[in-house]
């Protein structure tokens, strides 16, 4: 009996020996095996999962969710939450990660400071990756080995951290602190997104404290998600609700009595019950998350300081932190981003796009209306499309929109630029019956097929030119060209395209006073009825904000639509116009020149030869003064 019995222990010892760990979820494994480190937490030992963090970590463990976003303000553990994936994708289910931290230095902070003590606390992973002052050189700052896979850190800023790596998970921090591309290389989470393209398990994770409204990422990846909040019951009425900040206009929420901030208490917001800070731990403990769109795979979470256990989230203490920031603007942002966990909405120089389009005027497009004297216009190039905007000119460079449209196609093939002949080698119809032509034509190079821009526009200089923008204050509309092509000996080659630089901040500061303006007259625009709310929308498609940089204001300009391609356009055509000599014309002998042009009842359409328009070899005989054909 005793004989079998050791028997029998000796197998079922075996048997566990080599059985796999059993199946955890994220909270659960950080509940059994997590330690906080005494040098980045004020409770170093062993992890407690918070209430509200449950629903959190678990979705990195639900098989059904593939991309988590966490926007958040400081104080409720989104870093302590990284930590405990990256150990439970060391321990529980190995598999090679990517972290991206904003910049490389970042990356390096974290790791000496968050993922070192880490390993050196935890029991579990103890031995898993080699010190970093061994013999190793799999093991380094920046990437760690461990049995089943590895973990690469990288900056946002650095492209090379993004190339020749796959893994199954990506985890972005600070989303909001990211530069706005990885060198030339692009957004950098599409560029870590596709680091895991081949993995029908892959997780990508984002998190961060939000920035300004319109521009923040981690708002952007939070709209697109299920939108989950967390619920937590009133202690009175049992009414379930999300944790607001109360406001002057709102009848629930934070509050406290006039000149104690201190004695803060939140209130119901269906029994109007004042709920003392004592009651919010068994508040937390007992609420849910609530998904408040449709499930789609990817689970978005929003928690502010109100909602977090640590001693200096006490809705007295968050009182008393908006009451020191109101009256400072910058100090408000950071209270709203870092408190709130909430957008900062910037107020800038932006014109109502729905005000542009009701003064929309009953004047045919493709046609020039009595004050309009003279054409350009402008081209902003994409990789599967270019937008085209030409505009007429009259005195006080009053304007008027004469079409906006966009020609599809890759702009490396002949075929966009051939159609984009026929639009700038036409002849206009002026309202007098005289036919004009397009005097000047600004085409971007920045960034979309520069060299097939370099083509078009060296065979039709002087009218079209290649410009480039450069969004610097205090630039002029339009600079000073450089040589752009060169020989394989490096050798200027002679009448070779020229590259114009365009200041794009004072040429949108121009637009945008122009576009606010209400009375017809000098610097008034004009639009046809027919265009699109689309093309309003990207007219007014950024923001000129104010930012407070090392205690200077700094003025931005910021986009807040996705596409910006009328606005570009209106800067390449006002800057056409300048590069043409608006700014020296005689307008009154302008006036004379073109009552002298031969009147027709419709603008004649020429179309362009092959790769060279028609008016470039000098066959434009449209009539009218010199000037105009020049």
């Amino acid at each position: 009996m005793i004989y079998n019995q050791t028997l029998q222990n000796f197998f079922n010892d075996t048997l566990a020996f080599y059985m796999p760990p059993p199946k955890l979820s994220l909270s659960e494994w950080s509940d059994e095996y997590a330690y906080l480190s005494a040098e980045s937490s004020h409770e170093p030992g062993k992890w407690k999962t918070i209430p509200y963090q449950v629903g959190i970590m678990d979705a990195y463990t639900d098989p059904t969710v593939e991309r988590i976003t966490f926007m958040k303000s400081a104080r409720v553990g989104y870093t302590k939450i990284l930590n405990n994936i990256i150990g439970y994708n060391m321990h529980q289910d190995p598999k090679s990660m990517l972290m991206v931290q904003p910049t490389v230095e970042d990356a390096q902070g974290y790791s000496k400071e968050e993922l070192a003590p880490m390993l050196r606390d935890t029991p579990c992973l103890d031995g898993l990756v080699a010190d970093v002052k061994s013999r190793d050189s799999n093991n380094t700052i920046l990437k760690k080995c461990y049995p089943g896979g590895f973990l690469t850190l990288t900056g946002a800023n650095s492209a090379r951290g993004f190339r020749r790596i796959s893994v199954p998970v990506v985890l972005f921090d600070e989303t909001d602190g990211y530069p706005a591309t990885a060198g030339q290389e692009g957004d950098q989470i599409k560029l870590g997104t596709m680091r895991t393209q081949y993995f029908w398990n892959r997780k990508i994770v984002l998190g961060s404290t939000p920035t300004v409204k319109g521009v923040s990422r981690i708002e952007d990846s939070f709209e697109q998600s299920d939108k989950r909040f967390y619920y937590v019951p009133c202690p009175f009425c049992g009414e379930m609700q999300i944790l607001r900040w109360g406001g002057k206009d709102t009848d629930f929420g934070v509050k406290w009595p006039d000149g104690k901030p201190e004695d803060a208490y939140y209130l119901c917001r269906k029994c109007h019950e004042k709920i003392k800070h004592s009651k919010k731990r068994s508040m937390v403990t007992n609420g849910e998350w609530v998904a408040t769109e449709g499930f789609k795979g990817h689970a978005g979470f929003h928690i502010w300081a109100a909602y977090s256990f640590a001693p200096n989230a006490a809705w007295g203490e968050l009182a008393i932190e908006f009451l020191d920031s109101k009256s400072n603007a910058e100090k408000l942002k950071t209270f709203i981003n870092t408190i709130l966990g909430e957008t900062f909405e910037e107020k800038g120089d932006q014109p109502e796009w729905s005000k542009l389009k009701a003064r929309c005027e009953p004047y045919e497009p493709l046609t020039v209306p009595k004050r309009g004297l003279f054409l350009s216009a402008g081209v902003d190039v994409q990789d599967n499309r270019l937008a085209v905007k030409i505009k007429a000119w009259g005195r006080g460079e009053e304007s008027f929109l004469i079409y906006w449209t966009e020609i599809y196609g890759d702009p490396n093939e002949q075929t966009v630029w051939n159609q984009l002949d026929t639009f700038l080698n036409r002849s206009y119809q002026h309202e007098s019956g005289a036919a004009l032509n397009i005097l000047s034509c600004g085409v971007d190079t920045g960034g979309h097929r520069t060299q097939a821009v370099y083509n078009y526009c060296r065979q039709r200089s002087p009218i079209v030119f290649a410009l480039k923008g450069a969004n610097q204050a205090n630039k002029p509309v339009i600079g000073k060209p450089t040589q752009q092509d060169v020989n394989y000996l490096g050798t200027k080659i002679e009448n070779g395209v020229q590259l114009w630089p365009i200041g794009t901040d004072t040429a949108k500061k121009t637009i945008y006073s122009r576009l606010k303006m209400t009375e017809q007259g000098p610097g008034y625009c004009h639009f046809y009825i027919g265009i699109t709310d689309e093309y309003f929308n990207q007219l007014t498609a950024e923001k000129l904000i104010t930012r407070h940089k090392k205690g200077f204001p700094v003025q931005e300009w910021v986009k807040v639509n996705d596409r910006n391609e009328a606005l570009d356009c209106e800067v390449y055509a006002y800057a056409a116009a300048i590069r043409a000599g608006m700014p020296f014309i005689n307008w009154n002998d302008l006036e004379k020149n073109l009552k002298g042009v031969p009147k027709s009842n419709n603008a004649e359409t020429h179309q362009p030869q092959q790769g060279v328009s028609g008016w470039v070899n000098g066959s434009n005989s449209q009539g009218g003064s010199k000037w105009l054909r020049r």
